[in-house]
């Protein structure tokens, strides 16, 4: 069991919060992920596991490229706003919450989807038409040219392939 400090004044350091959690409900907190602080190999690694995540909400979601271009992953506000999105995702989808954190997690998708809209128009995306049908690169996106360059991407960084 994890050593918990005595008293009212102590309090827990996030390293103790965490053993404490992973010990009480056999996982950590998830925490935000700091992308400025990441060297090269990390930010490569993070992008894979976020990658994997936007392809499935741009797909469940059916998002167009007025919230979700195909390039995000070069765009450091998209990516926050994504990285973001996922980590409230990961709390509100954890089997410990009430129901009701799923509402709350749609809540939040909403204004970021707001926001991402925003991002995108200041990037100088382009509006594009709403479709009723995935873009592109979500639907296929080896055939799209979306692994290709994503990987290209990530090699540039780190001559890491993304793995499959």
């Amino acid at each position: 069991m994890t050593d918990v400090p005595e008293g009212r004044g102590d309090r827990l350091s996030p390293e103790q919060l965490d053993a404490l959690m992973q010990d009480t409900l056999g996982a950590a907190i998830p925490r935000p992920i700091r992308w400025a602080d990441l060297d090269d190999t990390t930010t490569a690694k993070k992008l894979v596991e976020l990658a994997k995540w936007v392809h499935w909400l741009g797909n469940r979601y059916v998002l167009d490229s007025r919230e979700l271009p195909a390039d995000w992953w070069q765009h450091g506000a998209l990516i926050e706003e994504l990285s973001a999105l996922k980590g409230a995702w990961d709390v509100a989808y954890d089997p410990t919450q009430a129901a009701s954190a799923a509402a709350d997690w749609h809540m939040t998708f909403y204004n970021t989807r707001i926001r991402l809209r925003e991002w995108v128009g200041r990037l100088g995306g382009s509006p594009g038409e709403r479709t009723i049908h995935p873009q592109g690169w979500l639907d296929d996106p080896d055939r799209s040219g979306w692994v290709a360059d994503f990987n290209a991407y990530l090699s540039s960084l780190t001559g890491l392939n993304r793995p499959d």
